[in-house]
């Protein structure tokens, strides 16, 4: 009974750890959803384009969507916690969902192209051309 508990006692003395770790790993992930994208946004007279640094992502694990003058990046990656029955002495690569989005207007919808090669997903997205039938202002 004595050794039950100490064994609760122990378990009551860990639990702060415990909880500091999971907020550590929570802080982390937080800051990589800023760091663990890095993206470059470039307008042209005629289209953005858009990169972003994705190193280790699946290509399906990738999302990329455009609506209401947004466009969102989306990428999830998933550790496997296998280990080949060995034990974990260190962790650093962990489960990781990141977001990014832009404000990006007058974009041609149905033209936009995504392509993810070596880590990097470039997004292109042409611009509406401009009508230049109309009414011409007098200054």
């Amino acid at each position: 009974m004595r050794q039950q508990l100490l064994g609760h006692h122990l378990d009551d003395l860990l639990y702060p750890a415990r909880l500091l770790k999971r907020a550590h790993r929570e802080a982390e992930n937080v800051l990589n959803a800023h760091v663990g994208m890095k993206t470059d946004v470039v307008e042209h007279d005629d289209d953005y384009t858009v990169t972003a640094e994705l190193p280790g992502f699946d290509k399906q694990a990738i999302t990329v969507n455009y609506a209401d003058e947004w466009l969102t990046i989306r990428a999830h990656r998933s550790q496997d916690d296998r280990n080949d029955d060995g034990r974990m002495l260190h962790r650093e690569r962990m489960d990781a969902d990141f977001t990014r989005k832009f404000h990006l207007a007058d974009v041609v919808r149905d033209q936009i192209q995504a392509h993810y090669q070596a880590g990097l997903l470039t997004v292109t997205l042409p611009k509406k051309v401009a009508d230049s039938a109309g009414k011409i202002e007098v200054q």
